[in-house]
């Protein structure tokens, strides 16, 4: 749908947290300044969709359920 705003990175992942290449599906992962710091009231929903972020050490991020892949132009 388009690229990143500022500040916030996405990553597009295999079930074992591997950066697909271009092309290949996977779950799209969304981490950043912008990142909320999880569901209100919801800590279980929390723990499930808020990780920890293994390309940037003490990040966290989104792990959003949908299915993406990149594009050869980004």
């Amino acid at each position: 749908i388009g690229r990143p705003i500022a500040n916030t990175r996405t990553y597009i992942v295999n079930p074992s947290n591997q950066l697909q290449p271009v092309g290949v599906p996977g779950e799209l992962c969304i981490a950043g300044d912008g990142l909320a710091r999880g569901y209100l009231n919801r800590p279980e929903l929390t723990a499930e969709k808020f990780v920890d972020n293994p390309f940037e050490p003490g990040g966290q991020m989104y792990r959003t359920g949908d299915l993406a892949r990149w594009l050869p132009d980004g």
